[in-house]
Formats: structure tokens, C-alpha cells, sequence
């Protein structure tokens, strides 16, 4: 029989791993125990969506630091 307490602590740490805020890990926490896994899978689907986002806007930053690079290394050629 599986230790659902440690399941439970690993999915908790899973949550907070991804960088979700508190709100976001009790609502799927309390989505898991309740077995909402339809809505649970729906909030992490959202959650994922946002960080998309996140990482597009930062790759988006990163892009022109790389440009602005390249353009004062044409420079100095």
C-alpha cells in the first residue's frame, strides 16, 4: 500500500518547486484530496499556461540582450 502521506508531501513539494504562490498550491492540494481531478488537472493546466508565458517573456529579454551583444561585437570588429 502506497504511503499517501509521502505522496502527499511530494506533490505539496512539487507545487512549490514549480514556483506556484501558496494560493494556487492549497487550492490544488485541496482539489487532489477531494479527487476534483478534472478541476485539478484544469488548474495546473492554467498554472502551466502562465508560466509559459513567463518563460516567453523572459526568452523575449534574452533575445535582445543577445542582440545588443551581437551589434556591439559588429561594432568592435
Amino acid at each position: 500500500m502506497p504511503d499517501t502521506n509521502s505522496e502527499a508531501r511530494s506533490f505539496y513539494q512539487n507545487l512549490m518547486d514549480i514556483g506556484f504562490e501558496e494560493e494556487m498550491i492549497s487550492r490544488c492540494v485541496l482539489l487532489r484530496e477531494e479527487g476534483r481531478n478534472k478541476e485539478l488537472l484544469r488548474t495546473l493546466q492554467s498554472g502551466r499556461r502562465d508560466l509559459l508565458s513567463h518563460i516567453h517573456a523572459e526568452q523575449k529579454k534574452l533575445d535582445w540582450l543577445d542582440y545588443l551583444v551581437y551589434r556591439l561585437n559588429q561594432e568592435e570588429g
